[in-house]
């Protein structure tokens, strides 16, 4: 099969592309659904953490608070969840999806799962068993990555060739 990447790209360009490929099939499919794009992630993470609170989904997705909370007011204004009071810290809410939530989760994700299986249809049958360890070790340490001191990220992203310019 001809690639017309070249072949010393970086990880994280080719997981960059991989990415906002992706995002942009899922975001025709919410066009369609009339949501943006924006809130399929959650809405996906609470189709299987129902009380999840917005701190949580955004401290286990790695999405801006911001963005979480505008999702979050997005679905509930279209009837797609529920807030309720956390009985635990009265400042925070508990969030589930509702009836039509849950359909529109199963149907995003419907999708999510076609498009990933669309994207590795060409994957080597040997090579498959493979994938899904090695991204899940990517997306755990660079996950860890973020959460390390500044100082120990700052040294990781100072210790480089600043001539490379593969991208």
């Amino acid at each position: 099969m001809d690639i017309p990447y070249p072949p010393d790209l970086p990880p994280g360009a080719l997981l960059s592309i991989i990415y906002r490929s992706r995002n942009r099939l899922l975001a025709d499919w919410a066009a369609q659904a009339g949501i943006p794009v924006a809130v399929v992630g959650p809405l996906i993470y609470l189709s299987t953490h129902p009380d999840a609170t917005q701190d949580e989904i955004s401290q286990r997705m790695l999405l801006d608070k911001a963005a979480v909370a505008r999702a979050i007011r997005h679905l509930e204004e279209g009837g797609y969840l529920t807030r309720t009071p956390d009985p635990t810290n009265r400042r925070r809410y508990c969030i589930s999806l509702t009836a039509a939530g849950i359909l529109l989760a199963t149907d995003a994700i419907t999708v999510a799962d076609s498009l990933d299986r669309a994207m590795t249809a060409d994957i080597p049958e040997e090579a498959a068993p493979y994938l899904l360890p090695l991204l899940r070790s990517m997306a755990y340490t660079s996950s860890r990555l973020t959460e390390t001191k500044d100082s120990i990220r700052n040294s990781i992203i100072n210790d480089t060739d600043s001539t490379d310019t593969r991208y």
